[in-house]
């Protein structure tokens, strides 16, 4: 008999100096998972249980380094995918699960990816939404010419900067975010948004009235984005061809895995599925009539494959 459904947060401090801010909601002798988020430098928010049934799913939720509720705040000191795969690794043993299920999206199903084929032992089943693969070809889909008016508009490019290509204003961000002025790192992390969220077709961020959240919000944000160039700088650490080594060393493992895409995802390319069921052939990949988003099909699609129940009719496959 399950034990009552619970929901609890605290922070798991690594021998480093990090502290991950983690919530875990479900009974305790519930079937475990873990969220692994996207980002890089985006954060797990309570929204997310909704795609278990906390009757009988027992949910971790990491912000992962310098991400979301975690300290220090912003921090890329010892930032890289190998300490995230060990924070992982560190916060499961933490809890005493022996197994759980993986849930990553965008770059999350990078990293879940990444942590399963060096910990396959510690991995019931994996679900990917939104699939970011860490190649050239992600990075720079916020890059393109469509992208860079709006960019441009936020302080780049400075005096006598030519940015002709993706790849050049891809330089000029990272560049600027990581070692630009702080006002400047405000401005730029503020057309970052602004191109994100026209990608993810969401409406302008409303303004805060209350000048204390005002400056909260913005340093909240510029963190945010300063990691997503730390990583990007470094490929994360993986690259497209070590992602789908990945991939194939879970196959080798014989882990079920689910893949969710949506259909008019503009942030993360569909190919991408096609790639990792190229070298995951026993994988489910289900197409989604969504975007990007884990919300309205694909939440239902993210709560069905999390059940293991046949996709609702509509979601398609």
């Amino acid at each position: 008999m399950r034990s009552s459904t619970t929901h609890s947060s605290f922070y798991l401090r690594r021998p480093d100096g990090h502290r991950l801010h983690v919530s875990v909601a479900g009974p305790a002798d519930g079937e475990p998972w873990v969220v692994v988020h996207g980002g890089p430098g985006g954060r797990c928010y309570p929204a997310m249980t909704a795609w278990f049934d906390l009757a009988r799913h027992r949910v971790v939720m990491p912000d992962q380094r310098g991400a979301g509720a975690s300290k220090p705040a912003g921090s890329l000191r010892r930032n890289s995918v190998t300490s995230l795969i060990a924070d992982l690794e560190a916060l499961r043993k933490h809890l005493g699960i022996a197994r759980w299920g993986v849930v990553g999206g965008s770059w999350g199903a990078a990293l879940a990816l990444a942590y399963a084929a060096r910990h396959p032992q510690a991995v019931t089943r994996i679900v990917l939404r939104g699939s970011f693969l860490t190649g050239w070809d992600d990075m720079l889909r916020l890059f393109s010419p469509r992208q860079r008016g709006l960019l441009m508009l936020h302080g780049v490019p400075q005096a006598g900067e030519r940015l002709a290509t993706a790849q050049g204003t891809f330089g000029a961000v990272v560049n600027r975010l990581l070692h630009g002025a702080r006002h400047a790192q405000h401005r730029l992390a503020a057309g970052y948004e602004r191109v994100e969220r026209s990608a993810l077709r969401l409406p302008p961020v409303r303004k805060v009235r209350m000048r204390g959240d005002v400056q909260k919000q913005h340093e909240a944000r510029r963190h945010r984005y300063r990691i997503q160039a730390h990583y990007l700088r470094h490929r994360a650490w993986l690259g497209k061809p070590e992602v789908l080594r990945a991939a194939r060393e879970i196959g080798r493992q014989g882990i079920p895995v689910t893949i969710l895409h949506g259909r008019r995802d503009r942030v993360c390319d569909p190919g991408n599925a096609m790639r990792l069921q190229q070298v995951l052939p026993a994988a489910t990949l289900r197409w989604i009539e969504a975007g990007h988003l884990p919300v309205g099909k694909m939440a239902a699609a993210l709560k069905s494959a999390i059940a293991d129940v046949p996709p609702a009719e509509g979601v398609g496959r």
